[in-house]
Order: C-alpha cells, then sequence, then structure tokens
C-alpha cells in the first residue's frame, strides 16, 4: 500500500457560492433531533435527483434497495469513534472536562480541555492521571502524559463517554445507549471523535437487502476530526481552512471502483467523509490503494471525479458539510429549497436526525416509493 507523505490538498472553487452567507438558514430547535429513532431503519430518506429539479419523494432507510440499481457500488466509511470524553479532577478540586483528540499517548497526548485553568496535573476516574499538561496555543488543544494502570485505548473504552456533538449535550443527559447508537454498525478502525453519521441509518439488515439486490458495498476509512464541524466564519469560503483528516481507501475498495465504473455502475458515497476521501485519493493515487492526509474543503466549481451519489444527514447552517452539499447538486444554492422542503414536511436535522438521498439520475423505485410525492 503506497503512503501519501504530502499532506496537503490544493483547493478546488469556483465563482458561484464564494460567501459563507449564502449557507445560512434558520433551523428551529424542535427540528434537531436529540436522542435516535427507536430503530436506525426507521429513518427517513428525502430522495431528490442530483442534476435536475425533480418532485421530492419520501422513504425510509429500510428501503433503501428500493433506491439503488444492481451493478451500483455503496461505500462505506468503516472510522470508529473513540470514546473520547471523560470527567476528572483538577487539584483545587475543580471538575474539568477532558475530550481526548486520539488514542496515542506517546510521547503525549492531545487533547481539548475544559476547567483546567493552571492546572498541570488532572486526575481521572480510575486510577489514572494526565501530568505536565500545558496549553499550545498554536494549536488551540492541550497536551500532557497519560498515567495510568492500562493504556489510553483501554482506559477509554473502560471509562470514556461518546463524544456527542455540543448541541445535544448541552440538552440532555449522556445516555448509555449512546455508546452503541452514535457509532455505524460496520465500524471497524478506531480513530474517529465524531461519528460519520450518514452511516447510523443503515443496519446489517440494510446492507444485506442491498446485497441481495447486487449492490457492491466496499469500505474506506476516513477519521473524523475536531475541525470538521467548524462553523464557518464570515465572508469569503477562501478564508476557511480545513483541519487534517486521515484517510485510507484499501486496495479491495480500488479493485470494486474500477470494476462498477468500466460496466456503467455507479458509486455511491454514504457520508461527506467518503466523498471527500475518495476525491482526495482520485487526485493523489488513481489506480492504487493508498493511505494519507485530506484537508480538502469541496466548494461550488469542483469536479467531482469518483461519487455519482449520495447519502447525507442534513447538515448545520454555515458548515463546510453544507458547501459540499450545494457543490454535489451543481453549485446553484437548490440545497436551500430541499431544506426548506425538508423542514415542512417534517424531516429532523443533524446527527441523530433523518436524511437526503441525492440520486445520480431519475432511477427511483417506484413501487418501493409507493406513488408518493411531495413539491
Amino acid at each position: 500500500m503506497d503512503t501519501d507523505t504530502d499532506p496537503r490538498m490544493p483547493r478546488e472553487s469556483g465563482n458561484s457560492g464564494n460567501d459563507s452567507s449564502l449557507y445560512d438558514y434558520e433551523l428551529p430547535a424542535d427540528r434537531i433531533r436529540l436522542v435516535p429513532p427507536g430503530k436506525r431503519e426507521e429513518s427517513r430518506l428525502l430522495v431528490v435527483d442530483r442534476c435536475r429539479e425533480s418532485p421530492l419523494r419520501e422513504v425510509r432507510a429500510a428501503d433503501l434497495s428500493g433506491c439503488l440499481k444492481p451493478g451500483d457500488l455503496l461505500v462505506l466509511n468503516d472510522s470508529r469513534v473513540i470514546p473520547a470524553r471523560v470527567f476528572g479532577t483538577a487539584p483545587s478540586g475543580r471538575r474539568v472536562e477532558i475530550l481526548f483528540l486520539s488514542e496515542e499517548a506517546v510521547p503525549v497526548v492531545r487533547f481539548l480541555g475544559q476547567g483546567i485553568g493552571s492546572a498541570t496535573t488532572v486526575l481521572l476516574p480510575g486510577g489514572s492521571r494526565l501530568t505536565g499538561i500545558r496549553y499550545d496555543e498554536g494549536k488551540g488543544q492541550f497536551e500532557g502524559v497519560y498515567e495510568g494502570p492500562d493504556s489510553l485505548s483501554a482506559y477509554l473504552a473502560e471509562q470514556g463517554e461518546m463524544p456527542l456533538p455540543p448541541y445535544i449535550r448541552k440538552r440532555r443527559d449522556y445516555r448509555p445507549d449512546d455508546r452503541h447508537r452514535y457509532q455505524t454498525v460496520y465500524s471497524r478502525h478506531s480513530g474517529s471523535v465524531a461519528a460519520p453519521t450518514a452511516g447510523l441509518h443503515l443496519t446489517e439488515e440494510v446492507i444485506g437487502r442491498l446485497r441481495q439486490k447486487g449492490v457492491r458495498v466496499a469500505f474506506v476509512t476516513l477519521h473524523v476530526g475536531i475541525g470538521t464541524f467548524r462553523p464557518l466564519g464570515s465572508g469569503s469560503l477562501d478564508s476557511h481552512s480545513m483541519h487534517l483528516e486521515h484517510y485510507q481507501v484499501p486496495e479491495e475498495t480500488v479493485r470494486a471502483i474500477g470494476e462498477v465504473k468500466s460496466g456503467g455502475g455507479r458509486i455511491m458515497a454514504v457520508g461527506t467523509t467518503v466523498v471527500r476521501t475518495l476525491e482526495s485519493w482520485i487526485r493523489r493515487s488513481p489506480g492504487q490503494a493508498a493511505s494519507g492526509w485530506t484537508d480538502l474543503f469541496i466548494r461550488p466549481g469542483f469536479s467531482f471525479q469518483v461519487v455519482d451519489g449520495l447519502l447525507t444527514n442534513f447538515h448545520q447552517p454555515r458548515s463546510t458539510l453544507l458547501v459540499l452539499v450545494d457543490s454535489f447538486l451543481g453549485g446553484t444554492g437548490r440545497w436551500r429549497s430541499i431544506y426548506q422542503s425538508a423542514l415542512d414536511l417534517g424531516f429532523m436535522f443533524l446527527s441523530y436526525g433523518d436524511a437526503l438521498l441525492i440520486l445520480p439520475g431519475n432511477s427511483v423505485d417506484q413501487e418501493v416509493m409507493g406513488g408518493r410525492s411531495d413539491g
């Protein structure tokens, strides 16, 4: 496997949609789902055509197989979320919140912290501690030495909480089932500090029905970092910098993409992380397995070379994820009418919310749709 040692990606942009204010919209608080639905596959999918205006249609995630064709390739991000949040105690007795940014603790561990102040030592539950804590202003992060009877990864597996988004944590208590529900059923490689949430709607049964229909399934890995959900600032999109995130595209996925493309099938990405992974990979290592770092910011004018269709959640206002969705729809601002329709139809937004399915063409199975058409 080749390893890409160049950590930077050149940006691609166009002239339209370059003002961050174009990606603002009003999201009512009651349209943000704070707890997951009873079953993953109960989530609603709003189905749209990527290339043209068309009636909006709705299915459940359980019926995703009716929207895809035999010969299509569904690509999933198999990164696993670290239970990275713990609460410790400073020497003063003050409660301290720690969000570990990785499970790597040699020579130091990096983390975000609240309530640390001038503390250089934090006691952690279970007999572990952080020592030599200092703030790295350049990175906006703390670093320190982890000490404990177990490795950091083993410690977090036992003591850590899932790093739920702040808008959830501020409005409800942590629930034991968040450990399971804020994780895809196919996650394998630990390293993310936020879930690739488009995959939360899928179950082994849903994936099994896709395979039975003749839809192929492949995996990539992109470890979601803290910068992915950093909001856009004011002014031009040019001023926004993405944080680096590590990705991996294995040989079997490279082979599957080539076979499906040559056979006339379509590449369907589950989540913006898959889009960024594949579009980074094709520009650096086409035709071969690779791993590397990406800070790719997909904006209007971007030329998509791999991905044909996209399953993605409804995103925060002024987010890079929303800019990606606009770009995938042609950069015309069409996302706004789609999002407004989703709000009007009662769809739920953000991590535990419903999803948008953008299909390459007018190929939705009408029997599965049941003839329902909105808009």
